[in-house]
């Protein structure tokens, strides 16, 4: 999911820097995005750029971030799902979910849920579509979901702010139920999308813009 998001970033005009635990694979996957992209460290991608996009596996995802520190004041767009390791269940529900876990740990991020419903085959192409696939996205930091908008609608996805962090606890199930579409009833990843239907004449959600104290 980190390549395919990062190559359509690149490919979208955005500069990235892929970050892992062996930066070898990093730069391997700078070099299949073209020139616009570079490779190194999870440090260096925290520190680099607008903001910073987390597609890691559950837990590891909370290790990285540690007591915070690496994303302190951040944007951290939050692609991951808590999910076990077979990717069929959740391990957390209802009354939390992996976001606010992960904004309990990095109390200083501005975490904003994004593109964990999303597979990565979608990413790559989501142009196959005949309407634009519907990226739902959620966080209580004005200024970081707007630039959390227009970064989603620049890769070619309708963006669908959906209201505050917590509204993850609905998010990540819903990735559940892309997972039981590939995984239960055979459909190709690169054809399970999901899509927001707007009555004619209705007006777009509004995205705030306002800066948080």
């Amino acid at each position: 999911m980190g390549r395919a998001l990062g190559r359509r970033a690149a490919a979208a005009g955005h500069e990235v820097l892929f970050g892992s635990r062996r930066p070898e694979a990093a730069h391997g996957a700078a070099r299949e995005a073209g020139p616009s992209a570079a490779g190194g460290t999870y440090a260096e991608a925290f520190a680099h750029g607008d903001l910073t996009l987390l597609a890691l596996r559950w837990p590891h995802a909370i290790r990285v971030l540690g007591d915070g520190r690496p994303a302190a004041g951040r944007i951290l767009l939050d692609a991951t799902n808590p999910a076990t390791p077979d990717g069929l269940a959740l391990v957390l529900g209802h009354d939390t979910s992996g976001a606010e876990e992960i904004a309990r740990v990095a109390p200083r991020a501005r975490v904003v849920k994004a593109f964990n419903h999303v597979y990565a085959e979608v990413v790559e192409d989501p142009a196959r579509f005949a309407d634009r696939p519907a990226v739902f996205y959620c966080g209580d930091d004005a200024a970081a979901v707007g630039v959390a908008g227009r970064f989603i609608e620049s890769l070619g996805f309708d963006a669908v702010f959906s209201g505050p962090l917590t509204v993850s606890r609905s998010l990540e199930p819903l990735a559940q139920l892309a997972v039981a579409l590939v995984e239960g009833r055979g459909h190709p990843p690169a054809s399970v999308a999901v899509g927001l239907l707007r009555a004619a004449g209705a007006i777009a959600e509004a995205v705030p813009v306002r800066e948080s104290a």
